[in-house]
């Protein structure tokens, strides 16, 4: 597909509106899907949807506008969800056509499923990018990666000793390789294939590995996993990155001839390593079982790294000026590590951890490369015949604290998109994507359509239920963003950027004013403050970590409502690792949180449960009323 002539023939579609503005999704809605679309200046007035032949297929009266404090706007919300028949449709307010054409199609989601996970694809060091992948984004392969020097913060011998570490996907906008970073996004993408397997076994993504015995997806995510790796030292511990020491300027990957270095080592990016690789030691069984073990053991030998050296942060050289990924919560990342790595060895050096935590909702955060919790709590919670029951219901707990705050965020809200004030900082679309990964984890515990539909929503966001009118994602769209920071699509002389790219959105603090020689978020709106612009890194930067829950967002709702079916929770690890030599006999010492009290889930509300010195147990909502 040419991207280029998607985005001039879809221009061509859009309609001028004047009395009533429409903002909505501009990629297309699921069949049996909710579907809605956001109307300004029309409360009152019947929106009509018309079919290719010009026939009224359905009328619906706008309700009463409610406001979107981000927006700075009020909005009727127009649910059409009852037209279900798939095909194109147009919206009239009276005689007047507004908005963009409606596309109705059973697999509306799969094209921008694989748009984001290509992106990975196009994001891929160490190799050409070929124009059968690649059409007309193909590129020479640039930074091998092969002969790597030894920073100084490595503690290794720096003038001779050298490094391979080929591979792994460009971070973001800039090429860097970042183990932390690639943490959170590998994992995401690694759940959206196990928690959607019948559906990504079969989708094809056009890349060089296409039509072997494994899933496209896992093809993919091996490139990262095979670099990090190689990011791991004799000793256990990991490397916190792989960069020149300033960043590159707009120029194509060959052009930049740098010498590499990989740079730190500490706990934050070895816990990360140790949980995705026990993930990954669980989904490539089946298809790779020596690399498999590999990962398992690499997993362990990782995690005593960090037990033993608590204090081995990581802290960015004088001489570099690449990112840094410091500030990650290294409790959570424990908690993330040991739970991975109980599910699949049931060994109990792994589960005692677990319970040293006290719950409370203050610690309900949504996930992010800093703090890992809830992927610790996606984990358990999905896992329930493999963790303790109260693990699972503290897990629970964290996850419908924040689905049931994001769906009451919807009261009244007359753009139906789950994001307040305080979500439009740097890389509020991951904000977005996030909440959405919440919502169907939700979905997939309860099977109540509010979480669904309120995940649903928030693509409609991204895709251009927003006061800007814009499709957030590269490639896809009326109006797609078309100058993202990007250093690939800033340089290949191509108009269309890389496609597929999720852009960070609309960030209210918002610093590169400088940079872009206007202060665009001053006086707005925070989900106006947004510049398409490649100079703007703090509102049109794109990252891996943003595109992964993206991915996983609308991956799992496509599949989902194509498929019928949803993640099997009484499902177990098919890999069994109970043998590895490198779980050390000595436990790290722990202080189990202290017993009495306990968040637990009953009827799928959560219930704080006290346990009483003789025995007897009372059961409290979250306002403190008894529950008799």
């Amino acid at each position: 597909m040419n991207f280029k002539n998607f985005i001039v023939a879809s221009a061509c579609a859009a309609v001028t509106v004047s009395a009533a503005t429409v903002y909505q999704n501009q990629v297309g809605f699921l069949t049996g899907g909710l579907k809605q679309i956001a109307v300004v200046d029309a409360a009152g007035e019947d929106v009509i949807f018309k079919d290719a032949e010009g026939n009224a297929v359905l009328t619906v009266t706008a309700p009463e506008a409610q406001p979107w404090e981000p927006a700075g706007k009020s909005a009727s919300l127009v649910d059409f969800t009852e037209l279900n028949v798939p095909g194109t449709y147009s919206i009239f307010i009276g005689d007047e056509e507004v908005g963009h054409p409606v596309i109705i199609d059973d697999n509306a989601y799969e094209g921008i499923t694989k748009g984001a996970l290509k992106f990975f694809y196009f994001q891929r060091a160490s190799t050409a990018l070929e124009e059968e992948y690649a059409g007309i984004y193909a590129r020479a392969a640039g930074h091998p990666d092969t002969s790597v020097k030894y920073h100084a913060s490595t503690g290794h011998e720096t003038t001779d000793s050298t490094i391979s570490a080929p591979k792994g996907w460009y971070d973001a906008g800039d090429y860097g390789k970042y183990i932390v970073n690639s943490g959170i996004t590998t994992y995401t993408l690694l759940q959206l294939y196990q928690q959607n397997k019948a559906y990504f076994d079969t989708l094809n993504l056009n890349i060089p590995e296409s039509g072997n015995d494994v899933p496209d997806i896992l093809d993919e995510i091996r490139w990262n996993l095979d670099w990090m790796a190689a990011m791991q030292d004799t000793d256990g511990g990991v490397f916190h990155k792989l960069t020149t020491k300033q960043f590159a300027g707009m120029v194509m990957p060959e052009k930049t001839t740098t010498q590499r270095f990989v740079i730190g080592k500490g706990v934050e990016a070895t816990w990360n390593f140790a949980a995705v690789m026990a993930l990954a030691a669980d989904i490539y069984s089946p298809y790779d079982s020596a690399f498999a073990s590999s990962c398992a053991k690499a997993a362990v030998k990782a995690r005593w790294w960090a037990y033993t050296h608590p204090s081995a942060a990581f802290e960015q050289p004088k001489d570099v000026g690449t990112g840094t990924y410091t500030g990650s919560i290294t409790w959570t990342l424990k908690l993330w590590t040991n739970a991975e790595l109980y599910r699949i060895t049931g060994d109990k050096v792994f589960s005692d951890s677990l319970h040293t935590l006290k719950y409370t909702r203050k610690k309900a955060t949504l996930q992010s490369w800093s703090n890992s919790l809830m992927l610790e709590a996606f984990t358990i919670a999905t896992n329930p015949e493999v963790f303790d029951e109260a693990d699972v219901d503290t897990a629970k707990a964290l996850i419908f604290t924040l689905a049931d705050a994001y769906v009451a965020s919807l009261e009244k809200n007359g753009f139906g998109v789950a994001m307040t004030n305080n979500d439009f900082y740097w890389g509020s679309n991951s904000m977005a994507a996030n909440k959405g990964m919440v919502l169907i984890h939700a979905y997939i515990l309860t099977k109540e359509d509010k979480y669904l539909n309120a995940a649903i929503g928030l693509v409609d966001y991204m895709l251009g239920r927003n006061p800007l009118d814009k499709s957030y994602l590269t490639g896809f769209g009326v109006n797609p963003v078309m100058n993202p920071h990007h250093r690939i699509s800033q340089a290949d002389g191509i108009e269309a950027p890389v496609p597929g790219m999720l852009s960070g959105g609309p960030n209210a603090t918002a610093n590169d004013a400088g940079t872009c020689k206007q202060d665009y978020a001053k006086g707005k709106p925070p989900a106006e403050a947004y510049y398409d612009n490649a100079c703007s890194f703090a509102s049109n930067e794109v990252a891996i970590n943003w595109n992964a829950p993206f991915a996983y967002l609308v991956g799992s709702i496509q599949a989902i409502l194509s498929t019928g079916k949803t993640y099997d929770t009484s499902s177990k690890s098919k890999a069994t690792y109970n043998d590895l030599e490198s779980i050390p006999a000595k436990k790290p010492l722990f202080k189990p949180a202290a017993a009495g009290n306990r968040l637990i889930v009953k009827g799928n509300s959560i219930r704080l449960e006290r346990t009483a010195a003789d025995g007897t147990k009372k059961y409290f909502d979250l306002r403190g009323k008894t529950i008799r």
